[in-house]
Protein backbone atom coordinates (compact mmCIF):
# COMPACT_ATOMS: atom_id res chain seq x y z
CA UNK A 1 0.00 0.00 0.00
CA UNK A 2 1.36 3.39 -0.96
CA UNK A 3 1.65 5.97 1.80
CA UNK A 4 2.96 9.19 0.31
CA UNK A 5 2.66 12.55 2.05
CA UNK A 6 2.56 14.45 -1.26
CA UNK A 7 -0.48 12.63 -2.61
CA UNK A 8 -1.97 11.21 0.60
CA UNK A 9 -4.00 8.67 -1.36
CA UNK A 10 -3.63 5.04 -0.31
CA UNK A 11 -4.21 2.23 -2.80
CA UNK A 12 -6.10 -0.67 -1.29
CA UNK A 13 -7.47 -3.82 -2.90
CA UNK A 14 -10.28 -2.77 -3.12
CA UNK A 15 -11.45 0.45 -1.45
CA UNK A 16 -12.12 3.98 -2.63
CA UNK A 17 -11.46 7.49 -1.38
CA UNK A 18 -8.73 6.28 0.98
CA UNK A 19 -6.19 8.83 2.15
CA UNK A 20 -4.31 9.85 5.27
CA UNK A 21 -4.32 13.26 6.94
CA UNK A 22 -0.56 13.65 7.20
CA UNK A 23 1.71 16.47 6.09
CA UNK A 24 -0.61 19.43 6.73
CA UNK A 25 0.91 22.49 8.42
CA UNK A 26 -0.48 23.50 11.79
CA UNK A 27 -0.71 26.87 13.53
CA UNK A 28 2.11 25.74 15.83
CA UNK A 29 4.46 25.27 12.87
CA UNK A 30 4.36 21.48 13.07
CA UNK A 31 2.91 18.96 10.62
CA UNK A 32 0.09 16.49 10.98
CA UNK A 33 1.08 12.84 11.16
CA UNK A 34 -0.31 10.08 8.95
CA UNK A 35 -1.86 8.30 11.94
CA UNK A 36 -5.41 9.14 10.78
CA UNK A 37 -6.78 7.60 7.59
CA UNK A 38 -10.18 8.37 6.04
CA UNK A 39 -12.00 6.08 3.64
CA UNK A 40 -15.19 5.01 1.93
CA UNK A 41 -16.74 1.66 2.83
CA UNK A 42 -14.37 -1.31 3.15
CA UNK A 43 -16.85 -4.02 2.18
CA UNK A 44 -15.04 -4.65 -1.13
CA UNK A 45 -11.71 -5.38 0.56
CA UNK A 46 -9.96 -8.56 -0.52
CA UNK A 47 -7.64 -10.56 1.73
CA UNK A 48 -4.79 -8.69 0.09
CA UNK A 49 -6.46 -5.39 1.01
CA UNK A 50 -6.66 -6.46 4.64
CA UNK A 51 -3.02 -7.49 4.51
CA UNK A 52 -2.14 -4.06 3.14
CA UNK A 53 -3.86 -2.41 6.09
CA UNK A 54 -1.95 -4.57 8.54
CA UNK A 55 1.34 -3.91 6.72
CA UNK A 56 0.82 -0.20 7.31
CA UNK A 57 0.01 -0.82 10.99
CA UNK A 58 -3.66 0.07 10.72
CA UNK A 59 -4.82 -1.70 13.88
CA UNK A 60 -8.18 0.00 14.40
CA UNK A 61 -11.12 0.77 12.12
CA UNK A 62 -13.95 3.09 13.19
CA UNK A 63 -17.10 2.38 11.17
CA UNK A 64 -19.63 5.23 11.14
CA UNK A 65 -22.27 3.31 9.18
CA UNK A 66 -25.67 2.28 10.49
CA UNK A 67 -26.58 -1.30 11.38
CA UNK A 68 -28.56 -1.57 8.13
CA UNK A 69 -25.59 -0.40 6.05
CA UNK A 70 -23.23 -2.77 7.80
CA UNK A 71 -25.62 -5.67 7.22
CA UNK A 72 -26.09 -4.82 3.55
CA UNK A 73 -22.39 -4.19 2.79
CA UNK A 74 -20.44 -6.38 5.16
CA UNK A 75 -16.81 -5.64 5.84
CA UNK A 76 -14.63 -8.78 5.73
CA UNK A 77 -13.46 -10.11 9.09
CA UNK A 78 -10.50 -7.89 9.96
CA UNK A 79 -9.81 -9.62 13.28
CA UNK A 80 -7.94 -12.32 11.34
CA UNK A 81 -5.27 -9.68 10.74
CA UNK A 82 -5.25 -8.30 14.27
CA UNK A 83 -7.37 -5.29 13.31
CA UNK A 84 -10.11 -4.15 15.68
CA UNK A 85 -13.36 -2.71 14.29
CA UNK A 86 -15.22 -0.16 16.41
CA UNK A 87 -18.85 0.43 15.42
CA UNK A 88 -19.82 4.07 15.98
CA UNK A 89 -22.95 4.86 13.94
CA UNK A 90 -23.54 8.57 13.33
CA UNK A 91 -27.18 7.71 12.69
CA UNK A 92 -29.39 4.62 12.44
CA UNK A 93 -32.26 6.18 10.46
CA UNK A 94 -30.90 7.23 7.06
CA UNK A 95 -29.88 10.89 7.25
CA UNK A 96 -27.61 10.75 4.21
CA UNK A 97 -28.34 13.00 1.20
CA UNK A 98 -30.17 10.13 -0.49
CA UNK A 99 -32.31 9.60 2.60
CA UNK A 100 -34.01 13.00 2.53
CA UNK A 101 -37.60 13.11 1.32
CA UNK A 102 -38.39 16.06 -0.86
CA UNK A 103 -35.92 18.83 -1.51
CA UNK A 104 -32.40 18.28 -0.18
CA UNK A 105 -31.61 21.12 2.29
CA UNK A 106 -27.91 21.22 1.47
CA UNK A 107 -24.82 19.62 2.99
CA UNK A 108 -24.22 22.42 5.49
CA UNK A 109 -27.62 21.82 7.10
CA UNK A 110 -27.04 18.08 7.10
CA UNK A 111 -23.55 18.38 8.59
CA UNK A 112 -24.82 20.57 11.42
CA UNK A 113 -27.33 17.80 12.16
CA UNK A 114 -24.57 15.20 12.12
CA UNK A 115 -22.66 17.08 14.80
CA UNK A 116 -25.70 16.80 17.07
CA UNK A 117 -27.12 13.33 16.34
CA UNK A 118 -23.64 11.87 15.87
CA UNK A 119 -22.17 13.19 19.11
CA UNK A 120 -21.70 9.70 20.56
CA UNK A 121 -20.00 8.50 17.38
CA UNK A 122 -17.58 11.40 17.27
CA UNK A 123 -16.88 11.04 20.99
CA UNK A 124 -15.99 7.40 20.27
CA UNK A 125 -13.70 8.56 17.48
CA UNK A 126 -11.77 10.91 19.78
CA UNK A 127 -11.52 8.32 22.55
CA UNK A 128 -10.41 5.63 20.13
CA UNK A 129 -7.67 7.83 18.69
CA UNK A 130 -6.40 8.63 22.17
CA UNK A 131 -5.90 5.02 23.24
CA UNK A 132 -5.42 3.03 20.01
CA UNK A 133 -2.15 1.45 18.99
CA UNK A 134 -1.05 1.98 15.40
CA UNK A 135 -2.93 3.90 12.76
CA UNK A 136 -6.69 4.43 12.86
CA UNK A 137 -8.88 4.28 9.76
CA UNK A 138 -12.37 5.79 9.96
CA UNK A 139 -15.05 5.50 7.30
CA UNK A 140 -18.72 5.64 6.34
CA UNK A 141 -20.26 4.65 2.98
CA UNK A 142 -18.73 7.14 0.54
CA UNK A 143 -16.16 8.58 2.94
CA UNK A 144 -17.49 12.06 2.27
CA UNK A 145 -20.15 13.24 4.72
CA UNK A 146 -19.94 11.49 8.11
CA UNK A 147 -16.26 10.85 7.45
CA UNK A 148 -15.76 14.39 6.15
CA UNK A 149 -17.03 15.84 9.41
CA UNK A 150 -14.72 13.53 11.37
CA UNK A 151 -11.71 14.59 9.27
CA UNK A 152 -12.59 18.27 9.72
CA UNK A 153 -12.84 17.83 13.50
CA UNK A 154 -9.49 16.06 13.70
CA UNK A 155 -7.73 18.60 11.50
CA UNK A 156 -9.21 21.51 13.41
CA UNK A 157 -8.15 19.89 16.67
CA UNK A 158 -4.64 19.69 15.22
CA UNK A 159 -4.93 23.45 14.46
CA UNK A 160 -4.83 23.11 10.68
CA UNK A 161 -6.21 26.22 8.95
CA UNK A 162 -9.73 26.29 7.53
CA UNK A 163 -8.66 26.62 3.89
CA UNK A 164 -6.69 23.39 4.17
CA UNK A 165 -9.57 21.59 5.87
CA UNK A 166 -11.85 22.63 3.02
CA UNK A 167 -9.32 21.51 0.41
CA UNK A 168 -9.04 18.10 2.10
CA UNK A 169 -12.82 17.76 1.95
CA UNK A 170 -12.93 18.65 -1.76
CA UNK A 171 -10.50 15.87 -2.72
CA UNK A 172 -13.31 13.41 -2.08
CA UNK A 173 -15.16 14.45 -5.23
CA UNK A 174 -12.15 13.53 -7.36
CA UNK A 175 -11.55 10.21 -5.63
CA UNK A 176 -15.22 9.16 -5.82
CA UNK A 177 -15.30 9.60 -9.60
CA UNK A 178 -14.69 5.87 -10.25
CA UNK A 179 -17.80 5.03 -8.20
CA UNK A 180 -20.18 7.43 -9.91
CA UNK A 181 -20.88 5.09 -12.81
CA UNK A 182 -21.87 2.39 -10.31
CA UNK A 183 -23.95 4.62 -8.04
CA UNK A 184 -25.86 6.74 -10.54
CA UNK A 185 -27.99 3.86 -11.93
CA UNK A 186 -28.83 2.77 -8.37
CA UNK A 187 -29.84 6.30 -7.41
CA UNK A 188 -31.98 6.63 -10.53
CA UNK A 189 -33.79 3.47 -9.44
CA UNK A 190 -34.55 5.24 -6.14
CA UNK A 191 -36.20 8.09 -8.03
CA UNK A 192 -33.35 10.59 -8.30
CA UNK A 193 -32.77 12.26 -11.63
CA UNK A 194 -29.17 12.27 -12.85
CA UNK A 195 -28.56 15.93 -12.02
CA UNK A 196 -29.63 15.55 -8.39
CA UNK A 197 -27.86 12.20 -8.06
CA UNK A 198 -24.60 13.75 -9.26
CA UNK A 199 -25.07 16.73 -6.91
CA UNK A 200 -25.44 14.40 -3.93
CA UNK A 201 -21.99 12.98 -4.66
CA UNK A 202 -20.40 16.43 -4.77
CA UNK A 203 -18.19 18.00 -2.09
CA UNK A 204 -18.98 21.73 -2.32
CA UNK A 205 -16.36 23.88 -0.57
CA UNK A 206 -18.96 26.43 0.54
CA UNK A 207 -20.78 23.77 2.54
CA UNK A 208 -17.70 22.77 4.49
CA UNK A 209 -16.91 26.45 5.02
CA UNK A 210 -20.43 26.95 6.43
CA UNK A 211 -20.00 23.89 8.63
CA UNK A 212 -16.77 25.28 10.08
CA UNK A 213 -18.51 28.61 10.74
CA UNK A 214 -21.27 26.74 12.56
CA UNK A 215 -18.66 24.88 14.60
CA UNK A 216 -16.99 28.18 15.58
CA UNK A 217 -20.25 29.95 16.42
CA UNK A 218 -21.71 27.11 18.49
CA UNK A 219 -18.66 25.52 20.09
CA UNK A 220 -15.68 27.79 19.42
CA UNK A 221 -13.58 25.01 17.88
CA UNK A 222 -13.31 21.25 17.49
CA UNK A 223 -11.82 21.17 20.97
CA UNK A 224 -14.86 23.04 22.30
CA UNK A 225 -17.11 20.57 20.51
CA UNK A 226 -15.22 17.60 21.92
CA UNK A 227 -15.53 18.94 25.45
CA UNK A 228 -19.24 19.69 24.93
CA UNK A 229 -19.94 16.06 23.93
CA UNK A 230 -18.13 14.65 26.94
CA UNK A 231 -14.54 14.16 25.81
CA UNK A 232 -12.09 14.77 28.64
CA UNK A 233 -9.28 17.32 28.42
CA UNK A 234 -6.72 14.50 28.77
CA UNK A 235 -8.25 12.72 25.79
CA UNK A 236 -8.25 15.91 23.72
CA UNK A 237 -4.56 16.42 24.52
CA UNK A 238 -3.73 12.80 23.68
CA UNK A 239 -5.50 13.01 20.31
CA UNK A 240 -3.76 16.27 19.42
CA UNK A 241 -0.40 14.78 20.37
CA UNK A 242 -0.98 11.78 18.10
CA UNK A 243 -2.10 13.98 15.20
CA UNK A 244 0.89 16.34 15.23
CA UNK A 245 4.64 15.97 15.19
Amino acid sequence: MELVISSRELRLEVAHNVRHLGGYRTAAGTQTTDIAIRSASLHRLTDRGLEQLREREVLTIVDFRSDAERERDRTPDASRYGIRVVHAPVFQHDMSPAGFDGEFPGFAVMYAMFLEVGAAAYRTLFETFAEADGRVLFHCAAGKDRTGIAAALLLDLARVDEATIIEDYMVTEQLLAPLKEQWLPQMRERGFDEERAAALLAAPPEDMAATLRHLRERYGSAEGYARAIGVSSDTVSAVRARLTA
